[in-house]
Parts: structure tokens; sequence; C-alpha cells
């Protein structure tokens, strides 16, 4: 019997060894793809999901096509449709087919307005009125909405682009004072000294659901002497002159006295003391224009203000920025009585309401449910509460931005958006209120990512939020659209507009006493 005996060299040995911890590396990464599906916590980790090409496999598949699991589970070629838009550029209506001209602006969309039978004629017509020079004619808008105005980006610029066009009415409603992190207003002037502290609706806090006309109450608390000063913008190095300053204040059991007094013109001594809270307003006429407003509480008892409203002699413009940042249609719900709102928005005799929301609510339960009915619904209620204080006003809703997350190391658009945007659509019908798409300037679906990745850039890298620049193409995409509806508007209505009448140009205002001017 012949024994035969195996020998292992020390290469076949190393070779073995090297196998095995081949095979031991590729079970560990094998069991660690595998806890990515069992684990729904690691999905951003799969390196394949459904609907993605197969890995390696698709590169055979030849240009122009990939390999995928169809529908029924099974591998198959799928052709690939061209790409919509390099990146950087959106997919947009060449101009020729717009049923009106709009400017190009690049890397934003030419957006219009979508306007019911009749819902901008009251402001149409009051810039009629404005733009034909009908004396101490204001054509006012009121924009409410969220962080997306509450820097005066949007708001700022379609304010220079129709008081460039029909003049200037001036700031409009500034509140007294102004927490930074929630709401500025660049240009204008807003100083105070003492103690004051400034309330919004977006955490609430107040005694009573009263948050004034821009959702922002300041109050001093009436132990020591406060004051504030407030004025519109510097042009050609000087502060422009204003006539008018319409403060709007609260009355309260406990309330102290307020001073206020328009530079070099008659002031007025508030007494806010009353048997039960409620708003009050004070109108400070200044016939030679004033520069500022100074204002001074006497330490005899809290003071709560909710803002001034400040013009000019006119005619003019104004498109007052009443934006906070966090704020929502649930805010709006909760935080702001139906009445005071009313009434605040009675006293600024509004041409147009404009409500802009949505970024702060696409994971509210009332949209995600059905066709998003409940969320109509309370969007009607926010509306009606709006628009309660001037019913023969237009109404304007603007639509949300895009907005982005990361999924596995892409910038993509947050879901719910297009559902959000058909839903508001519909509420504006309902409504009677045009619409403006902000998401379709931005080129719908991706417009953040190509806006983020553009150069320059337009938008910060929060992903939900444009820069300065990208803010001021938006408000100069939303001012393109409105006045190019509005000439279409008014070539419609020939008859619209001012004529004087006999002598009523030269209507004179009485002179005031002059006060010694304030330190």
């Amino acid at each position: 019997m012949a024994y035969h005996c195996l020998v292992t060299s020390p290469a076949q040995a190393d070779h073995r060894s090297e196998l095995m911890r081949f095979l031991s590396v590729s079970v560990a990464l094998s069991a660690l793809v595998a806890s990515t599906y069992a684990i729904p916590q690691a999905e951003a980790l799969r390196p394949w999901l459904p609907g993605e090409p197969i890995p390696l496999v698709h590169f055979f598949a030849g240009a122009g096509s990939e390999v995928r699991l169809d529908e029924f589970g099974e591998i198959a070629k799928v052709e690939l449709a061209p790409t919509p838009a390099p990146e950087g550029e959106a997919v947009a209506v060449p101009p020729d087919e717009l049923p009106l001209a709009l400017p190009d602006r690049p890397p934003a969309v030419p957006t219009l307005l979508e306007v019911p039978e009749g819902a901008l004629d009251s402001f149409f017509a009051a810039l009629a009125a404005v733009e034909d020079g009908e004396p101490d004619r204001i054509a006012r808008a009121l924009h409410w909405g969220d962080s997306t105005i509450a820097a005066d980006g949007i708001t700022g610029t379609v304010r220079k682009r129709l008081q460039g066009r029909f003049g200037d009415g001036g700031p409009g409603f500034l509140a007294v004072h102004t927490d930074p992190r929630w709401q500025i207003r660049p240009g204008v002037l807003r100083t105070h000294k003492g103690e004051w502290e400034s309330l919004t609706i977006t955490f609430g806090g107040a005694e009573e659901p009263r948050y004034g006309l821009g959702g922002n109450v300041s109050s001093s608390p009436g132990v020591e002497e406060a004051t504030a000063t407030l004025g519109g913008l510097r042009i050609d190095g000087k502060r422009q002159p204003l006539h008018r300053f319409d403060v709007h204040y609260q009355r309260r059991p406990d309330g102290g006295t307020l001073s206020v007094v328009p530079r070099g013109h008659r002031g007025a001594v508030l007494k806010t003391a009353s048997e039960r809270v409620g708003d009050a307003f004070r109108e400070l006429p200044a016939s030679k224009g004033a520069t500022t407003l100074w204002m001074k509480t006497h330490a005899d008892g809290p003071v709560t203000v909710y803002g001034v409203a400040l013009e000019t002699e006119g005619p003019g413009v104004t498109w007052e920025t009443l934006g906070i940042a966090g704020s929502s249609i649930g805010s709006m719900t909760a935080h702001q009585s139906r009445h005071h709102l009313k009434s605040q928005v009675e006293r600024r005799k509004p041409d147009l309401v404009v409500y802009q929301t949505g970024g702060n609510e696409l994971t509210y339960p009332t949209l995600l449910q059905g066709e998003g009915e409940k969320y109509e619904t309370s969007y009607l209620k926010v509306l009606d509460k709006l628009r309660g204080g001037a019913p023969e006003a237009s109404c304007l809703m603007v639509g949300p931005l895009d907005q982005a997350t990361r999924q596995r190391g892409n910038v993509v658009s947050k879901a719910n958006l297009d559902r959000m945007i058909r839903v508001q659509k519909r509420t504006a019908e309902r409504a009677g209120c045009a619409f403006w798409d902000a998401r379709h300037v931005m080129g719908g679906e991706g417009g953040f990512a190509r806006w983020l990745n553009h150069q320059p850039r337009f938008a910060w890298t929060d992903l939900i939020h444009l820069n300065s620049d990208g803010l001021e193409l938006v408000g100069n995409s939303l001012a393109d659209a409105l006045i190019a509806e509005y000439d279409r508007w008014r070539a419609e209505h020939p008859e619209a507009g001012w004529e004087p009448l006999d002598g009523e140009d030269e209507a004179s205002v009485p002179a005031e006493a002059p006060l010694p001017e304030i330190p």
C-alpha cells in the first residue's frame, strides 16, 4: 500500500490566507450593506434603491439607456429621455409664446399672474388714479408673509419698482421696535432708547391676541422713560419728507402716557388708560413735511404700540412689508384676534391685500390628507380674516418658493410642494384672488439646486432661503408681472383714472404752528 503526503508550500499558504481574509471582508461588507435595508434610518446609506439604475449592469446598456428593474421586478433596458435643461438653467416658456411680454431675467422663468375676472380691479383703479396725478392719492398694498419677505428683499424690490413708475407714497406701516431675528426693514430710520419689548405672532406671548397690522407688538413697561424715532429712506443724501403719521396703539386699564411729535410740527399727548383693552389711532399731519416722528413714554404706566404708518403727500404707492419669520396660517389663526386685525386693516384702507406663505406648512397633516381640503379651508379662513377690514380691496396670493433637501448627496426639491401649490391655486380661485407661482419663477422642480449652483449664486446652502440677489430677482419678476398685467388692464379700461374738477388741484392745506425741533 502506498502512502502520499500532501505538502503545502509557503506560497500556497499565503494565498489561502489572503483568500480567507477576502471572503471575511466580503461577508462583513455584505452584512453591512444588508443592514442598511433592515434599518429604516439607514436609507441614505443604501447603495441602490428601486427605480435607480442597477449598479454596474447599467454601464453595459449603451449610450442613451440604462438597465433598471421594471414594474414587474424584471431587469429591463430603459431608454432615457433627453435632459430637460442643463445645470444652472430652467425650462422657460419662449417669450413669443407668452400672452404678455415679460423681461428675460435668467435664471428666473418669466411668470404671469393668474387673474380671475376683476380680481385686481380695485388695485389697478387706484394705480390709474395715482398715475393720473390725483392729489393726496396713495395706492396701498399690504403684503403679509413669512421669512421669505421678513427681510424686505422681495417686497422692497417690488416697492422700488412701483414707486419708480407711479410715485413714492412713503414707507407705509412700520413697527416701533423689532427683533432683527424675525423682522428687519433695511434703509428706514428706526431707533430706540430705554426698555422696549417686541412679541410676534410666530411665538405669541402677549396678554391679548393683538399683534397689530404687522404681527409685531411693541411695549414699554412704563417704569422709566423710553423713546423711539421713525423715519423714511435717505434720498440723495437727505431723509425723505413725510406728511402723514398714523399711530396705531393699544388702550388698557393700566396704560401710561405716550407723546408723539413729527419733527417741526404740532404733536400730541396720548393717554392710553382705558376701562378695557382696545385699539386706538391718532393721525398727525405734517403739512410742510417732517423727516421723523419722535415718540416718548412718560414712565407712568405700560405703553403698547402696534406701529406707525408713514406716508408722503402723494400721489404715490406704498408696498408694506408685514412679514414675520416663522409665521404661517397656524400662527395667524392662533394669535391674531379677528376683530383686532379687522380694525387694523380697516384703518389702513388698502387697495390690495397680498398673502405669501407655505414654506412652514409643508408637513401640515391637513395638507397631506386627501386632496388637502382641510388645509384649503384653513387658508380660506386666514384670507377672510385678512380681508375682513377691506372687503373691496383686491387680493393676491403668492405661492412658496422652491425649497430643497439633501438626499444621497444630491440637492432635491422638497416633497409636497407641487401638492401645496395645487391647493393654493384652488384656494385663490375660490376666494376670488389672483395667484402668482413663485416656485415656477425658479423653474419648478429642481429650481433651488439650479439657483444654488448658478454663478453668481442666488440661494443659501440652508436649502430654504434665497440670498439678497435671489430675492431681488424674484421681486423684479413679480413687479414685471404686476406692471404687465396693469398695462393690459389700463388699455382695456380707458375710462379708468382721474381727471381734475375745476379748482380741485388747487386745494390748500392750512398751515400749522411749528414746534421747536426735537433733540
